[in-house]
Order: structure tokens, then C-alpha cells, then sequence
């Protein structure tokens, strides 16, 4: 008969070669009360490590907490259980128990949590606090080619090519046979305008992995930042035959088409995008690209008359956003376009309350109940809440904040909403 301790272990391997339905019935047959507390440690964190990457973030929470209870020093169940908060959205819970991790493990033992924090730092915007922890951890890890990649990414983020092209050739020269990192280097040498050099990085990226769909749209950026649309229409069209899915390459398209005068063709394009956005999941990436796609469609409907439809599209999309949507805002201002010869620029702050229980949950990315700030130009502080109150939902209940910032007299400004801040949940 097998011990509990064989059991434990076969379920290991099973993990290991991916049979999670039979690791985890083997881990249910375990008898926990037989365990030492070392082995029972152990099969709370595999457990854990089961249930998340079958889909069941809860569960796996609980098990790393049993582990942490049994023994508060066991670094790599505060480094998993920070990876289910930060794939819940829980940034500020996964950064906690990254630190506590940190905390009890060696400098050897912790390239691999200052990475995970650093991917959280990263994803919530602060490129240059998760710079720090990816060049921390590859200064414990200096094999490490993705902690290279992700330090070079936040460079690119930080607009400091330079730096980025630095690391990412480091990345290079421990993987050579990683497309990823070859992307990576053209992008930052597409933002020097080495436009040879970086179409030759997705080139060789493309021979690493033909269905590297990043490498053929960064191809066709650099082609656009050319003037070649034609050429970037192409290279879209190629990256598509690979992945007939990829939003990006159909937001490339849809641009290009337009700046050909192809509106027609462009919207029929977006038209795509939108069914791919719709079953894109919670891509990280998705809204960035839904703002795109509205931009775009309101520029080509604006190009071809249909002026009430094109604006009407930028309201839906900025109404619904969480995030500033830059994109709509800018075309929204080209819209609307008109000269002050006289005005301000006003610094306010919205707070929203949606109306019904579940609406942010399931009717829209926004939280229920949040604070927003607009900079506006305007001849009035009247007219600049009036444009701000536009594109927030036409069912929430809105209060604008008494202290209101108000610039020196503009001469000769163009009116519009320059710039908003993302939906901050209100705790």
C-alpha cells in the first residue's frame, strides 16, 4: 500500500506533466492527518498550485493560507498566493504578500518574487517602481532573460529608448532563439527610427515563430511611421493568416485603410475588430485597443458625412471606459473642433454613483462608485462641467468637488476636453 508521502509525491509528478484533474483527485485521496508538518506544508502549496492553474483562484488562496499558517517562513506560498491576487486584480493584496515573501527569503531565492512584483508594479502603470524590481531581480538572477526583457520593456514604457535597447539586447544574447525578446529590441529600435534595423528584428522573430503576431504588427507600424500604409496593409494581412483573431493587427489595418482614404474598407475592418474585442477576454490590452477602434471608426465615419453618427460612437466608447481613452478624446476634440479667443483652462473633479446594484459587475468595466478628474478648456467653468458631464454615463448620479483649479486667461485656444484621469474606485 502506498503512504501518504508516495501519494503526495506521484501527485507532484502528475502536476508536473500537466494531468491536473488526476493530481488533484490523487490529492483529495491524501490522508493530511498522517502528514508531518513539512509534508503537510508541502501539500497545501501543491494543492494550491493545482487549483489555480485549473481555473479556482479561491480555493488556491485558501490552501497557501493554510501553508503560511503552518509555517509563516514558506516564502513560495506568499509568492503564489501574491500571483492569485494580482490574476484577481488585487494589486495592492498581491504587492503585501510579495513584500512578505521578500521578507523571509534569501537574496537567491528571491529574483523570482521581485519579478512578480515588478509584473504587478507594471500592469497597474508604475513603469518606474517595476523597473527597480525587474533590474533588482535580475541583479540576483544575471541568467535570467525575462527579468532583461521586462527591465528593457519599462524603459520603452518610460520613453528612454536607449535604456531599452541596452537591455533588450541582453535578453538577446541569453535567448537568441526567443521572439519575444526579438520584438522587443526592434520596438525600441523603432522608436529611434532605425526602421531597418527593427523591421530585421521582426524579421528573424517571424523565422523563430511564424505565428508571432507582434512581430507583424510592429512590422506594419514601422511601415506606417514610414508612410507606407499600403505596405503596412500588407504586412497586417500576413500577421492575420496566423491569427485571424489579432486585434492589434486589425487596429493597424483599420488605420492604414484610413489614412489611404479607404473609409469604407476601414470600417468594414473595425467592423471585425469589434467581434474580436467582444471575445477577447480580459485581455490586459483590450481597452487600449477598444479606444483605438472607436477613434478609428469616428474618423472614417466623420470622413465620409456621417458627423452625428462618428460623435455619437466617441460618447458611447468614452462613457463605458475606464481608462482616460486618449484616442476618442483626441478625435472627440477634432470633432468639435472651435477657436476661443478667450478662455480658461479648468482642473475639475467628477464623482459618479452608478444607479443599480451589478452594474459595473456585469454591464460595464466601470466600478459602481468612482471619482474622476478633467482638464478643460473652456470659456466658463459652467460650459467645462457641462463637457465633462457628456462623457460620463447619462443614468449616473453625478457631484462635481467645490475646489475647482483654474489656469491664467488662454488667448486663442482650442475648446475641448484635453485630458481625463482613469475611474478611480471610490473604497
Amino acid at each position: 500500500m502506498r503512504s501518504e508521502a508516495d501519494k503526495l509525491h506521484q501527485a507532484l509528478e502528475l502536476y508536473r506533466e500537466g494531468d491536473l484533474t488526476r493530481a488533484e483527485m490523487l490529492l483529495e485521496a491524501v490522508n493530511l492527518d498522517e502528514l508531518d508538518a513539512d509534508m503537510l506544508v508541502e501539500a497545501h502549496y501543491l494543492w494550491g498550485l493545482v487549483l489555480a492553474r485549473r481555473g479556482d483562484p479561491l480555493e488556491a488562496a485558501h490552501h497557501f493560507q493554510n501553508c503560511i499558517k503552518l509555517n509563516q517562513r514558506f516564502y513560495p506560498a506568499l509568492d503564489a498566493w501574491g500571483n492569485v491576487l494580482a490574476n484577481l486584480g488585487d494589486s495592492r493584496g498581491a504587492i503585501e504578500k510579495y513584500k512578505r515573501a521578500l521578507a523571509v527569503a534569501t537574496p537567491e531565492q528571491s529574483g523570482h518574487i521581485l519579478y512578480n512584483y515588478g509584473q504587478v508594479l507594471l500592469r497597474a502603470g508604475y513603469a518606474l517602481r517595476a523597473l527597480r524590481k525587474f533590474r533588482e531581480a535580475f541583479k540576483r538572477n544575471p541568467q535570467s532573460h525575462d527579468s532583461a526583457y521586462m527591465t528593457g520593456l519599462c524603459f520603452h514604457r518610460l520613453k528612454r529608448p536607449r535604456g531599452a535597447l541596452k537591455w533588450l539586447q541582453t535578453a538577446i544574447e541569453l535567448a537568441p532563439e526567443n521572439a519575444r525578446n526579438r520584438v522587443g529590441c526592434g520596438n525600441a529600435l523603432l522608436e529611434m527610427g532605425r526602421f531597418d534595423e527593427a523591421e530585421q528584428q521582426y524579421a528573424k522573430a517571424i523565422e523563430l515563430d511564424p505565428a508571432c503576431a507582434d512581430a507583424h504588427y510592429n512590422w506594419a507600424v514601422s511601415r506606417a511611421k514610414q508612410g507606407d500604409y499600403a505596405g503596412a496593409v500588407r504586412r497586417c494581412k500576413q500577421g492575420l493568416r496566423v491569427n485571424r483573431d489579432g486585434f492589434e493587427l486589425l487596429a493597424q489595418q483599420a488605420f492604414c485603410l484610413r489614412q489611404m482614404g479607404a473609409y469604407d474598407a476601414a470600417l468594414q475592418t473595425a467592423k471585425r475588430m469589434r467581434q474580436v474585442l467582444e471575445q477577447a477576454g480580459s485581455n490586459e490590452r483590450k481597452a487600449e485597443f477598444a479606444d483605438l477602434l472607436a477613434a478609428n471608426e469616428a474618423a472614417s465615419m466623420r470622413a465620409l458625412g456621417r458627423n452625428q453618427q462618428a460623435r455619437n460612437r466617441l460618447l458611447e466608447q468614452l462613457r463605458a471606459a475606464r481608462e482616460p481613452g486618449r484616442h476618442s478624446l483626441s478625435e472627440l476634440r477634432y470633432h468639435d473642433i472651435r477657436r476661443l479667443p478667450e478662455a480658461r483652462r479648468f482642473e475639475l473633479t467628477i464623482n459618479v454613483r452608478l444607479p443599480r446594484p451589478g452594474y459595473g459587475e456585469d454591464e460595464s468595466p466601470l466600478p459602481r462608485r468612482y471619482q474622476r478628474t478633467y482638464w478643460v478648456i473652456a470659456e466658463s467653468l459652467k460650459e467645462a462641467r457641462r463637457m465633462a458631464r457628456e462623457l460620463e454615463p447619462p443614468e449616473a448620479e453625478l457631484r462635481f468637488d467645490p475646489e475647482v483649479n483654474t489656469s491664467e486667461r488662454l488667448s486663442e485656444a482650442d475648446r475641448g476636453i484635453i485630458e481625463r484621469s482613469p475611474a478611480i474606485p471610490e473604497e
